[in-house]
């Protein structure tokens, strides 16, 4: 094979390989020839460009396994550069001991016409380090039908835990981020809940107090009538306030409940029964096990945990038609487990897989942010069961 201008390092002949061609020959290569191209060169060169940009490494090989040509990637792989491998044994290089029988076997059946697709072998770098290989081995004949040397085409093999890295390593990525926002939205909406709470709330109740003694200078008025008619004006714009004052400590709550930061989940979860008995009617008992009396969980957990109950009591409401609702909290094998039971409707089956099932979907995501996992059991006229889990990764500590 000729060296040209590509990086394809060759042995010029075959019969008697040796290194590759000095540099004085190369320049005269790239010399104009004085007779015309001939018609081959052009495909010749492209195929020496697709040998060198190939991310395989690519030998030119003797049927005895004598190097006749390396590619660059050859080089990088092994760490030997061409010209120190040129005319040397490939199987005394860079193959292992117990390698070197299969792999001459494997040229020998090339040479004699059969294809190698997919034969794995150990390959030896320079630093006596081994890289898998699996090569694809076919002859490279001349013009003429004559043998010029078996081509091996060599393919680094990654293992399936390598593999399966790669391929999840874009969704944790996905994961992180979407944790990060999580994150993010949860201490807006607390600053939201705190700003809410602490102005609004102060604002309303001043002007509360304002009412309450306008009312009492009224009183004494000689008009009855329109003292009357004033005084339950003023009750009315207290009402007003109250019902405002309530509607405030609802949005706070529905944004970031404070105790949920102050006391912990399980006060945050007692508090979210009541408003949703007081609003429904419906009877709503918190359970949970000495381990959750404090706030030892992990604020993000605590978190997730709570927006799921809040979800799912939500969607009692809504949907269910309940007159009893248990929120239980327990932990088994480093998994602090939410259980959300009620005796409604049942959620019926075709719902649970709907593809517009937005919030249980968006349910099972939130859970899975922390490796964790969210699933949900309906039976038609004996209520549902949400079952939410995420690790903790030790037991919750006692107080």
């Amino acid at each position: 094979m000729k060296h040209s201008r590509a990086h394809f390092a060759a042995a010029s002949p075959p019969q008697a390989p040796s290194r590759s061609m000095s540099s004085s020959t190369r320049a005269k290569s790239r010399r104009p020839s004085k007779q015309a191209d001939r018609p081959g060169e052009p495909i010749e060169d492209c195929y020496r460009t697709l040998l060198e940009t190939s991310n395989s490494a690519i030998l030119l090989l003797s049927p005895k396994s004598i190097i006749l040509g390396w590619n660059r990637a050859a080089e990088t792989l092994s760490g030997w550069s061409a010209d120190k491998t040129l005319g040397q044994s490939y199987a005394a290089l860079c193959l292992p001991m117990e390698a070197r029988e299969s792999f001459l076997a494997m040229l020998a059946r090339g040479a004699a016409g059969s294809e190698a697709r997919g034969f794995e072998c150990p390959f030896l770098t320079r630093t006596n380090s081994q890289v898998m290989l699996s090569w694809n081995i076919s002859r490279v004949l001349s013009v003429r039908g004559n043998l010029i040397g078996l081509m091996a085409i060599g393919t680094v093999l990654t293992s399936r835990a390598e593999t399966e890295h790669e391929r999840q390593r874009p969704h944790t990525r996905l994961s992180e981020e979407a944790r990060r926002i999580q994150m993010a939205t949860e201490e807006e909406r607390r600053r939201i809940a705190r700003e809410l709470h602490d102005e609004f709330g102060q604002a309303l109740t001043g002007l509360k107090f304002d009412l309450a003694w306008f009312g009492t200078k009224l009183m004494p008025s000689p008009t009855p009538l329109s003292v009357t008619d004033l005084t339950n004006k003023v009750r009315a714009m207290s009402g007003s306030v109250d019902a405002l004052l309530e509607s405030v400590r609802a949005t706070a709550i529905a944004l970031r409940p404070v105790m949920l930061d102050d006391l912990g989940l399980v006060p945050a979860l007692e508090c979210l029964a009541t408003a949703f008995q007081r609003r429904t009617g419906a009877r709503c008992t918190v359970t949970a096990t000495p381990e959750f009396s404090s706030t030892a969980l992990r604020p993000e957990i605590s978190t997730t945990l709570f927006r799921l109950a809040q979800e799912l009591l939500t969607n009692v409401m809504r949907h269910a038609d309940a007159s009893q609702v248990r929120i239980r909290l327990h932990q088994v094998h480093h998994l602090a487990t939410l259980e959300v039971t009620d005796n409604g409707r049942g959620i019926p089956s075709e719902r649970m897989t709907a593809p517009r099932s937005f919030g249980l979907r968006g349910m099972q995501e939130r859970a899975s942010l922390l490796g964790g996992h969210f699933r949900i059991v309906g039976t038609a006229g004996l209520g549902t069961t949400a079952i939410a889990s995420i690790p903790v990764g030790e037991r919750v500590a006692h107080d």
